[in-house]
């Protein structure tokens, strides 16, 4: 590789590090990071009730009182949070809860706090993918062009300002990948336990890492054949061994299926259409290069789905040969090794979709060892033909060049697509108010959680169990409703006059159908 080259890899991968701690607490906290906290904290049941029945209704409370079940509750205990996770989540095993809960007892609960602990593990997923593709390939430069092309990834920053498990799920990936290639080459006790360890961690991560297991079966298999060995005699044994340590919570699922099903079953919803679907799969591949922007709509002039048409349609052309490349020119180790670690997650999820229906496989953050493998496997195409060809440098350098332009511009703006949020929007109008009070009787921490972070303190509620008998106090003279319900609007509308201060209605695109108008309401003091 030329100096030339290592200086750009060097400042791609160093913009890449900047991307995943700058703006940390910029980005709105979501829903998904609400229930980490909640979670995390063994709040999700309080004295036998949960959040939803523990917080104060129909009376006027403060911002706290919704804010104190994302701190650490000092009653409980670590078991407590496996209890939680078990019965209130038990489609996400413990091991990320358990380590979050930690770092909040450690470094408090803020969102910069919270969301450090991801960083960290994307940032330790470069060294593990140097690992990887150091043991596939024995050649550095597929391993600096892998982790260039993952540091300025805009899914992987993603995930790293996101305080969920996935950047912990994409290392323990790697370091189980890696660590299977060394012990079948090695063959030492030591180097089966390591994969065995980072194997069973895996799992109690993330229960799609089973798809990660299944491939390196068929990896080892392929590999060294139905015939006794020992290398196949290792795995066996040592994916059997995971397999019982990893069976309690097999256990945990199954008695718990229903809450796990039932908190799941939004995956299996229909599509309206199969071409909706196929064109899903094209967007998040193009997520994998280039994230598709307002900012960068405006800019270039393109609507989502023309840009997803266009950019998704080269990037799979350019993955498709990749693969074929990959196929002709490397030994049977090594892409055996990538197609199964690519194809067994993402044709299950497409399988299931087909057959069952739904949309499990439209969701990029159930794919991620699919995208790992897509992004070694270019890397591996990158690195065999730049030296060659100018074409390929090109190639590399407009790669690069697109995950740090989306990348640039996506962490700057509240959310990562660059859209508004209506949630944000309407507590900068509510915060210009003096002593507001905001009304609503929607979902706890999936809905107002995430607006009573980004609320003033001074800030009053009024959670409503019964419209028809909630009472506003006469002092409030700013009075929102927020993401009301039918019924407590038409309750409303028969004592006051309201009207909308703000609405959005988010953009669907594919198989993600565009909601109902959000609005944002203020109530009139008097009567009609």
């Amino acid at each position: 590789m030329y100096h030339g080259a290592r200086f750009l890899l060097a400042i791609v991968i160093s913009l890449g590090i900047f991307f995943r701690v700058v703006n940390l607490d910029q980005k709105i906290v979501d829903c998904d990071e609400c229930i980490t906290q909640v979670r995390a904290a063994a709040y999700e049941t309080h004295q036998g009730k949960s959040v939803e029945q523990a917080v104060q209704r129909d009376r006027v409370v403060i911002p706290e009182e919704m804010a104190r079940f994302q701190r650490i509750n000092a009653e409980s205990s670590a078991i407590g949070t496996i209890k939680v996770t078990a019965t209130g989540a038990p489609q996400h095993p413990p091991f990320y809860w358990l380590l979050i809960r930690f770092w909040m007892q450690a470094f408090g609960n803020s969102v910069s706090a919270i969301r450090s602990l991801s960083v960290i593990f994307s940032i330790l997923a470069f060294p593990a993918l140097y690992w990887l593709c150091w043991e596939l390939f024995g050649a550095t430069a597929v391993g600096w062009i892998a982790i260039a092309l993952v540091a300025v990834s805009p899914v992987h920053i993603f995930q790293a300002q996101n305080a969920r498990p996935y950047s912990l799920w994409i290392l323990l990936i790697l370091v189980s990948s890696a660590a299977l290639l060394r012990a079948l080459r090695k063959g030492r006790k030591l180097d089966w336990v390591v994969y065995g360890i980072a194997l069973a961690l895996s799992l109690y991560t993330y229960l799609f890492s089973i798809f990660v297991l299944i491939s390196h079966g068929v990896y080892v298999v392929i590999r060294q054949g139905l015939r006794k060995s020992k290398g196949l005699s290792a795995y066996l044994l040592t994916s059997g061994l995971v397999i019982l340590i990893f069976s309690p919570w097999i256990l945990v699922v199954l008695l718990n299926f229903r809450t796990a099903n039932e908190m799941t079953s939004w995956t299996g919803d229909p599509v309206d259409s199969k071409i909706d679907l196929i064109w899903s799969w094209v967007k998040n591949l193009a997520d994998i290069f280039w994230f598709w922007n307002v900012q960068l709509g405006s800019l270039l002039s393109l609507t989502e789905p023309l840009f997803v048409f266009s950019v998704g349609t080269a990037l799979a052309v350019l993955v498709i040969y990749a693969f074929y490349f990959l196929w002709r020119h490397s030994s049977k180790k090594e892409w055996v090794f990538l197609f199964a670690l690519t194809s067994v997650t993402i044709l299950t999820l497409i399988g299931a979709d087909l057959v069952l229906g739904g949309r499990r496989s439209a969701l990029g953050r159930y794919v991620y060892p699919s995208v790992l493998g897509i992004q070694i496997s270019v890397a591996y195409l990158l690195a065999m033909k730049s030296d060659r060809s100018i074409f390929w440098r090109v190639t590399i350098v407009t790669l690069l060049s697109c995950g740090v332009l989306s990348c640039a511009m996506s962490v700057q703006t509240e959310r990562w697509n660059g859209d508004k949020d209506f949630g944000f929007q309407s507590a900068r109008i509510i915060n210009q108010t003096i002593h507001p009070l905001v009304i609503s009787d929607d979902n706890i921490v999936c809905v107002l959680m995430p607006l009573n972070t980004q609320l003033s303190p001074d800030t009053s509620w009024i959670f409503v169990s019964k419209p028809d008998r909630i009472v506003i106090p006469a002092e409030f003279s700013n009075v929102f409703l927020y993401n009301a319900s039918d019924e407590l609007q038409l309750q409303l509308e028969k004592r006051y006059k309201f009207k909308p201060v703000y609405q959005y209605s988010y953009p669907g695109s594919f198989i993600w159908k565009a909601p109902p108008t959000s609005i944002l309401w203020k109530l009139e003091t008097f009567q009609k």
